[in-house]
């Protein structure tokens, strides 16, 4: 029968880890920041449409400065109006190609420095990866994935030194498709994308830049 002394020595060794690691998880656990909009700026990708323009509305409707970024000028110019009529505020558009780096920069530049970033862009083509053309696969990658880092890199200095020089949170928001984060053959490919951002997103946070990985 083993002493009392060893039982003690046993619950030592299982208590104390358990508890640091409470201790841990407590201190680098996400922490809920407020962000406000009003009198901000909030840059929108795929903001011509769906989600995106909806969530412009309701950023101009909140009272914060809109741009939108989308690739197609009409569209763009059609959600400009939808904006104004909703909320009678007169938004700003830049079409631009999240994957190619350098239209991304230049809208970014052109529309100032950004309180709130919200990457809403994305591309999914539903087929299982084995019978999928590698073009396709490439196609939704470099949007999705390379698309989002262009435009973090692109607004992330002015957003760090504007967040400084005000004093207020600045914030992160990518968007995803619930699709992509489930065991869905047709989803495969975009899978790996979803679970870097989720973990991008936490690095973030503890490195006190409020960002979300938001699954639609």
């Amino acid at each position: 029968m083993a002493s009392p002394y060893f039982l003690f020595l046993l619950l030592l060794i299982v208590i104390i880890p358990l508890f640091l690691l409470a201790v841990l998880s407590f201190l680098i656990r996400p922490r809920p920041t407020k962000v406000p909009l009003k009198g901000r700026h909030v840059l929108i990708t795929g903001g011509s449409s769906g989600i995106g323009l909806a969530l412009a509305r309701l950023s101009a409707g909140a009272g914060a400065r809109v741009s939108i970024v989308a690739r197609g000028r009409a569209r763009l110019d059609e959600a400009v109006e939808s904006i104004r009529l909703a909320t009678g505020v007169e938004a700003a558009a830049f079409s631009a190609d999240v994957r190619d780096y350098e239209a991304v920069r230049k809208a970014v530049e052109e529309a100032g420095p950004v309180d709130v970033l919200i990457c809403n862009h994305g591309v999914f083509t539903p087929q299982e990866l084995e019978v999928q053309e590698l073009e396709e696969v490439r196609f939704m990658v470099e949007v999705n994935l390379m698309g989002t880092f262009h435009l973090i890199k692109a607004a992330l200095p002015a957003m760090k030194r504007r967040a400084k020089e005000t004093g207020l949170p600045a914030s992160i928001a990518i968007m995803s498709s619930q699709a992509g984060q489930v065991g869905v053959l047709a989803t495969q490919p975009t899978q790996p994308v979803n679970l870097l951002f989720a973990a991008w997103g936490r690095h973030c946070n503890m490195r006190s830049l409020p960002t979300t990985f938001m699954s639609l």
